[in-house]
């Protein structure tokens, strides 16, 4: 056990304190849940009791802002504990850079993109305030770079049936950023899919697109979802290739995902039945045509 910790990496041990930091904000949430409870309750109570009377008003005003105040500070606590987990996030991929890439079979690979996408935070933002690039449907900002370890969409050489079945020479992959180099405006980026084999890619700037960061409420700020009949590029399941699809139905609570029609040449329709895709893996679909491949046959997508 002593030699186990004279080896472990600085980064390894500020991930267990970031951790241990991060179940005490957990711990706190769940009482500030049980504090605001109380007044709610209290709340409710009053307004019924006096529904059809005339109404205390200061009393009402005190225990609106006695909510208000508590929910307030249950907010901070939840975003201090997702700025936590972006922090442990951060220090994993310190860690993988220092101990090399962990290869993994298809079947883990594709259950971690899953929890990947259940795990990006929900954007909350103030009232009246706009959603930030990268949440939802929201693209990225023109001025600012991928940081290294965020996941992007790359249009990368694809010299293999899937880039065959298209006419295409290049085809957009699930990849996570090595570097950027601002001077050129190039990103080496590293492919996920490590069964395939680990390969870097030097691409410029037009060629990468960051994934979102952020979930959007669509009933917040529904500008920030993708309108029915939009077409998008999308993760297509089981799979690490984005390919182009129209967007079915939209997400009408945090919790939805969105229904899409990936275009496919094997039905009489030209589309694939309605597939469910999570916000974090639908990106909008570029004017360049060959940013996706089209009309592309199901059983010739990469991991099928």
């Amino acid at each position: 056990m002593m030699a186990f910790i004279n080896t472990m990496l600085p980064e390894q041990a500020e991930v267990k304190d970031r951790a241990d930091e991060l179940l005490s904000l957990c711990k706190q949430a769940i009482a500030d849940c049980s504090t605001v409870k109380p007044t709610l309750d209290s709340l409710d109570k009053l307004r019924f009791k006096q529904r059809g009377s005339k109404t205390n008003k200061s009393q009402l005003k005190s225990l609106y802002n006695q909510a208000l105040n508590e929910a307030e500070q249950q907010k901070a606590t939840l975003m201090a504990a997702l700025e936590k987990v972006s922090e442990i996030r951060a220090l994993e991929y310190r860690i993988r850079s220092l101990v090399g890439p962990k290869s993994f079979r298809r079947g883990v690979l594709m259950s971690v993109l899953q929890e990947n996408a259940k795990s990006i935070p929900l954007w909350v933002g103030k009232p009246g305030e706009s959603p930030p690039a990268l949440c939802g449907a929201i693209g990225p900002s023109p001025n600012i770079a991928a940081d290294p370890g965020d996941h992007v969409a790359a249009l990368v050489p694809e010299p293999d049936v899937v880039a065959a079945a298209c006419n295409l020479s290049e085809g957009c992959i699930l990849a996570e950023v090595v570097s950027y180099n601002t001077d050129k405006a190039i990103y080496e980026v590293e492919d996920v899919d490590a069964e395939e084999g680990k390969m870097r890619y030097t691409l410029p700037r037009s060629k990468v697109i960051p994934l979102p960061k952020w979930k959007a409420n669509p009933v917040t700020h529904p500008e920030a979802i993708f309108k029915k009949g939009t077409t998008v590029l999308a993760l297509y399941p089981q799979t690490t290739c984005f390919y182009k699809a129209i967007v079915d139905e939209i997400p009408t609570h945090v919790h939805d995902e969105y229904s899409l029609y990936f275009e496919d040449s094997s039905y009489p329709e030209g589309y694939a039945p309605a597939i469910r895709i999570p916000q974090r893996y639908i990106i909008e679909c570029p004017a360049n045509e060959s940013m996706t491949s089209k009309n592309l046959d199901s059983s010739k997508k990469r991991g099928k």
